[in-house]
């Protein structure tokens, strides 16, 4: 990073969030925007200025699950949880994928998110190994363009460019994104790096949509949400959301 753009993040009102100590010295210091909320939205902490608006990428995935939710995807148990993560590949992943496209009528073949290889390093060098290549289901977001096929499919949706930001489903996504979060209809949309379209928001509206989905009433789309993501069990065929911000 250049002077000029170290000297950016601290006019942007960053503050120290995280140091690295090595051996009894500071080995490098992260600056940030955070806030912490209690269970009634009190703000309990706040570093910087958490009402910056940035891209939450993979951390929006459980937001983005409440959406399909709400538009009739009938998913629990892991395969929720698939839909709520970013997975690393290996097999029990890939078959969770392949079955919420198999429930909807659909194959990979339908899945159009980026190709790439399997997170987990075993996992990608076996998946090699085996004569394969970069493909949609071996990409860590396979979970969520799986459900968000079979989300458009419970709804009547045409499937075709599902990924487009005007499509129902991301219409859908996008009033969801803007009523959890409270910061009103996102001010930018850009593509992420699995091609959907990815919704800004501001780490304070993050952390609002987070506090709304954990303290839902029971049976909500959020309360079935925040269950999922909340359990981790041996053999479990989803880990929780991976924050890629």
């Amino acid at each position: 990073m250049s002077r000029h753009s170290v000297a950016h993040v601290i006019e942007d009102g960053a503050q120290v969030v995280a140091q690295v100590v090595r051996g009894g010295v500071v080995e490098s210091v992260h600056r940030g925007h955070l806030v912490l909320l209690a269970p009634d939205g009190a703000e309990l902490l706040r570093r910087g200025d958490p009402d910056r608006t940035f891209f939450p990428r993979s951390s929006l995935k459980p937001v983005q699950a409440v959406a399909m939710l709400r538009s009739g995807l009938d998913l629990d148990g892991e395969l929720l949880a698939l839909a709520c993560a970013s997975h690393s590949g290996e097999a029990g992943h890939l078959a969770g994928v392949r079955r919420i496209l198999a429930g909807a009528g659909l194959d990979e073949a339908d899945l159009d998110n980026t190709p790439a290889l399997p997170l987990d390093a075993d996992a990608a060098t076996a998946w090699v190994l085996a004569g394969n290549e970069q493909t949609s289901l071996t990409q860590n977001c396979s979970g969520k363009h799986a459900a968000m096929l079979a989300t458009c499919v419970a709804a009547g949706w045409d499937h075709g460019g599902y990924r487009h930001p005007h499509h129902p489903l991301q219409r859908a996504v996008r009033g969801t994104v803007a009523e959890l979060t409270g910061d009103g209809d996102p001010a930018h949309v850009t593509v992420d790096g699995c091609g959907a379209p990815l919704f800004s928001c501001t780490p304070a509206g993050l952390a609002r949509a987070f506090r709304r989905i954990v303290t839902a009433p029971a049976g909500t789309p959020e309360h079935r949400v925040a269950g999922r993501c909340a359990r981790t069990r041996g053999g479990s065929a989803a880990p929780a959301a991976s924050p890629r911000t």
